[in-house]
């Protein structure tokens, strides 16, 4: 490729340096923009490729394109089609039971070269939680890289007849800039051509991907250029290109929004690594053509291929173990070779397959995953009719005041207020349960205990918007939404003068997350747990000072123990043998929750009207803590009870709410359901 007809040992090296990339990233190795090794391939794809059909236009004067598509059909097709069957034959079992049909859904999409369509329209960008638990999330570079094959080779063929080489090159850098514009656009929000999502659009459409497969086939048109640079140039650019590719692979974080500014450092790289490696001397050719790093290239293609799903399933199977995710992937090496020993290689280089025969493996390398993938999306409609499914649907159902719409970053007081208050008989005044998501866990206990103490209750929810003074950033709700929402809140429970004020927050996760960051009304964020505790303990005496002054008695419930578990992610098998569950030793619960309680209780303390209430001794046992209450599941997901789970507190709120709850004149001219 590029020097004559000889292979570039080097390319196979950069290809291992790219797979292990993206591999290590999906493991969760510390390599926070690993995924750029797709960046890497994407460049060395339109080299290649380019190389290939440029020596057949110098060779014939032009392009025989049914050659070059039963090459790609016997390059690609047959592993991608193993891998699709074999992922829809294990994820009948091992598939997280969330992403069990979507996972199906995906190898419908991949058997017909399109996966990336499904997943911008499925609604999940690629760094969410959500989509992480998808076996074929990975296709999508597939998707973009086919796609990429039906329309380059007419497009150079035009270049290249209207003015060879220099006309080509023309043809696409015009092409590649105007690519890079859109995804540059795109990234940033701007819905050029009425594109409803636009980052997740320039993250997985190949016309927002085409300039880096463009980058590669200019450098292949500029290769007579290169061959005449001097090795001194040739290792300078080599050194270049790694420093490129590594500063990506380490600083470019997955979760930001992935900006074609971001990829021009492993696309540069990636290009830089192939202009050095034309020189036969040059550091970077000897360096990637080593024996280990050309056989690991080879394996790249069938690598990329197994290491996802059987790194998704092993999470899946052994939710929580340490290290599962890089077992996994280290085992993918075994699949991977097998994959390139009996499939992938034999049938590439096998002359049988050509013409009619070529054409029946392409129909049959998309037929059988078809049917594979549509039977693995089918999967669910019989599994649901198991009492383990059932029970599993009903741990997953979401809260009342989610599904009422209380959770809403509209203040109490602006809000409609007929459907989240619950009107009672009893006349003893209104109850106010208020906080994130963690209060409204608990919306089903304390709207049935407010009914039992003739309370109305009524429920007031802001998703990661803890019911505090202060000024709150995170990844899932703005600060400003959430100061209106705090401030207007409490200025209407003020008016109001409910009986009791029920606060509820998952203050560990703002005290100890790093994603976190507090500041106080008017001072400086900061991300450090103990001036972050100090600040929760202001913030949150101020609230209660401010009730306590309207003569509102408060409780604040402490955080419930939290576990690195999400239900949706454990695997079918798992489900239906009834063991998706996690337990944690007391100890370690204790530890976590160690400095937000104590700056909970400190401000407690400070005002005399309010008090705490803690479930942890309901929920653990003497020395361990576990999601499952008398076998079954009392968790929605690690950081939340589910309604089963959250309505066994029922008595318990009852009691609190008898205790602590004044008497007032009830709101009755309010309506209620």
């Amino acid at each position: 490729m590029g020097r004559g007809s000889a292979r570039r040992r080097d390319i196979q090296g950069l290809r291992a340096l790219a797979v292990l990339l993206v591999v290590a990233f999906h493991a969760g190795l510390p390599l926070p923009g690993g995924f750029t090794g797709v960046d890497v391939f994407f460049a060395i794809s339109g080299f290649v490729i380019t190389t290939t059909l440029v020596r057949e236009l110098e060779t014939t004067g032009g392009l025989r394109l049914s050659g070059f598509y039963a090459r790609r059909v016997r390059r690609l097709l047959p592993a991608l089609a193993v891998m699709l069957v074999a992922v829809a034959l294990l994820g009948t079992l091992a598939s997280p039971v969330a992403s069990q049909q979507i996972g199906g859904l995906t190898g419908l999409w991949a058997s017909l070269f399109a996966a990336n369509v499904y997943l911008y329209h499925l609604g999940t960008g690629y760094f969410d939680v959500g989509a992480s638990l998808n076996p074929l999330l990975h296709t999508w570079t597939l998707a973009v890289e086919e796609q990429f094959y039906l329309v380059f080779p007419a497009l150079l063929l035009i270049g290249w007849r209207l003015g060879r080489r220099a006309l080509a090159a023309v043809v696409v850098a015009a092409v590649s800039i105007g690519s890079f514009y859109l995804t540059a656009r795109y990234s940033q929000a701007f819905a050029i051509g009425g594109v409803a999502h636009p980052q997740r659009f320039a993250f997985y459409a190949s016309p927002t991907r085409a300039w880096e497969f463009g980058a590669g086939s200019l450098l292949a048109l500029g290769a007579p250029l290169l061959r005449r640079a001097p090795l001194l140039l040739a290792d300078g650019l080599g050194a270049a290109g790694l420093a490129w590719v590594g500063v990506g692979a380490l600083a470019i974080e997955g979760a930001a929004i992935f900006s074609g500014t971001d990829a021009l450092l492993p696309v540069g790289g990636a290009c830089a690594l192939l202009a050095a490696g034309t020189a036969p001397r040059s550091l970077v050719a000897r360096g990637f053509s080593v024996g280990p790093a050309v056989w690991v290239g080879d394996l790249s293609y069938s690598l990329y291929l197994w290491h996802w799903p059987l790194i998704v399933f092993a999470r899946a199977l052994w939710p929580g173990t340490p290290g599962v995710a890089v077992a996994a992937a280290v085992f993918s090496l075994l699949p991977a070779w097998l994959s390139y020993r009996f499939v992938e290689a034999p049938i590439r280089r096998n002359p049988r397959w050509l013409g009619r025969p070529g054409v029946a493996l392409a129909a049959g390398c998309i037929a059988v995953p078809l049917v594979a993938s549509s039977a693995l999306a089918l999967a669910p409609r019989a599994l649901d009719r198991t009492a383990q499914m059932q029970r599993w649907h009903a741990a997953e159902l979401l809260h009342a005041d989610v599904r009422r719409g209380c959770n809403d970053e509209t203040p109490l007081g602006l809000r409609r207020a007929d459907s989240c208050s619950w009107l009672a008989g009893g006349g003893r005044g209104e109850a106010v349960l208020i906080g994130d998501s963690n209060a409204g866990q608990f919306t089903e206990p304390f709207v049935r205990a407010s009914r039992r103490a003739g309370l109305a209750a009524t429920v007031v929810t802001l998703s990661s918007c803890p019911f505090v003074d202060l000024r709150v950033v995170g990844p899932k709700v703005g600060e400003q939404d959430c100061r209106r929402f705090v401030e207007g809140s409490l200025a209407e429970i003020v008016r109001r003068r409910p009986s009791i004020a029920v606060i509820a927050a998952r203050s560990d996760r703002y005290v100890e997350g790093s994603e976190v960051t507090l500041a106080g009304p008017r001072g400086p964020f900061t991300t450090a747990p103990g001036a972050k505790a100090r600040l929760w303990e202001h913030g949150l005496e101020s609230i209660l000072r401010t009730l306590d002054r309207a003569g509102v008695p408060t409780v604040v419930v402490s955080p419930i123990p939290s576990f690195s578990l999400d239900l949706g992610a454990c695997a079918v098998v798992r489900v239906l043998a009834g063991s998706c569950g996690a337990s944690l030793a007391r100890a370690a619960v204790d530890r976590r929750l160690e400095r937000s309680r104590a700056a909970e209780a400190a401000a407690i303390a400070a005002v005399p009207g309010a008090s705490a209430v803690d479930f942890e001794g309901f929920l653990c046992g003497r020395t361990t803590c576990s999601t499952s209450l008398d076998g079954r599941p009392a968790y929605r997901d690690g950081t939340h009870l589910s309604v089963a789970g959250s309505m066994l507190l029922t008595d318990r709120f009852a009691e609190l709410l008898s205790r602590r709850a004044r008497p007032v004149a009830a709101p009755g001219t309010r309506p209620g359901v």
